[in-house]
């Protein structure tokens, strides 16, 4: 429980931080500098553990690389969607990424999801259809932040309106990106071992972020945004730290515990959507986020 809770407030305060990331620094620039940051802890904690690397060839390498690219485009459409819509909501809608990769484990790997596993997936899936849907209520804007392209800066107009359609339609994309990254990541962890298989997808989005950097990044969106970039660190370390409690977690063959206590995660930028971005949810986004939110325990406690 304890390491389900670590990860919970982990993951949590890095959507939150993301947010203020995202709409100073833009999105490009956060992911960047949040996946290098995470990649230096990876390759400190390599250095100690000194994880086996004899099965990263052939299929397992390429599997490696693809889940680290699918990866990556989950943190670019999530925290795009951060930048464009409300926190809390974004969260729940990510975080069902979880019914994604069981899913697809059901379907490739011939895992059962039981019925506790059926219902939580049914319920993600009714959650979001009605935290997806048009509400004639709008979200408040917030001080940090409003629409911005997918790369540069964002830009920030006092009293502008949050295109919540926009982000709900990016933190879907996060969803399936991070439930196909997180199934292939699973797969290949158990070949691998789970320190070097995120090593190795890490190091493949880093690979991908500097290879496109000179052809997305603008040099004159680098400027005065320094406060961005310490959210943007922020949000990668507790990120990683959210991971590596997770997988202590399943290393203690808590599993269960703590896939169902780190999956209320999104309750924390729910709260602090509320009360530190001034913005409100209509009903049907609020019963929605509670669907999602019971949706996630229940694959939680059956994974």
């Amino acid at each position: 429980m304890i390491y389900g809770l670590v990860a919970a407030v982990a993951w949590g305060t890095s959507a939150v931080t993301a947010t203020v990331a995202a709409r100073r620094s833009g999105t490009f620039i956060t992911v960047l500098i949040g996946q290098a940051l995470g990649l230096v802890v990876l390759f400190v904690l390599g250095a100690a553990l000194r994880p086996s690397f004899d099965a990263v060839h052939g299929r397992v390498l390429w599997g490696l690389i693809g889940c680290g690219v699918i990866g990556l485009l989950g943190y670019l459409f999530f925290y795009r969607a951060l930048a464009e819509g409300p926190v809390g909501l974004v969260s729940s809608i990510g975080a069902t990424y979880g019914g994604v990769s069981a899913l697809l484990a059901f379907v490739f790997l011939g895992e059962r999801l039981g019925a506790a596993g059926t219902a939580g997936v049914l319920l993600a899936v009714a959650g979001v259809a009605l935290a997806a849907a048009r509400s004639q209520t709008a979200t408040v804007a917030t001080s940090v932040g409003g629409g911005e392209p997918i790369v540069g800066v964002a830009q920030m107009p006092a009293g502008a309106g949050s295109d919540s359609g926009r982000g709900v339609s990016f933190a879907l994309g996060s969803a399936l990106a991070y439930g196909v990254g997180g199934f292939l990541l699973g797969d290949f962890s158990a070949q691998a071992g789970w320190l070097t298989a995120t090593l190795v997808a890490r190091l493949a989005s880093i690979a991908v972020l500097l290879v496109a950097l000179p052809f997305v990044a603008r040099p004159p969106a680098w400027r005065d945004t320094s406060s961005g970039w310490v959210w943007a660190a922020a949000a990668g370390l507790t990120d990683v730290v959210g991971v590596l409690a997770f997988a202590r977690g399943g290393q203690e063959g808590q599993v269960a515990v703590t896939a169902a206590v780190s999956s209320v995660y999104p309750v924390i930028p729910l709260a602090a959507g509320i009360a530190l971005f001034g913005e409100r949810l209509s009903w049907r986004q609020g019963v929605g986020v509670g669907l999602i939110v019971a949706g996630l325990v229940l694959l939680g406690l059956v994974s």
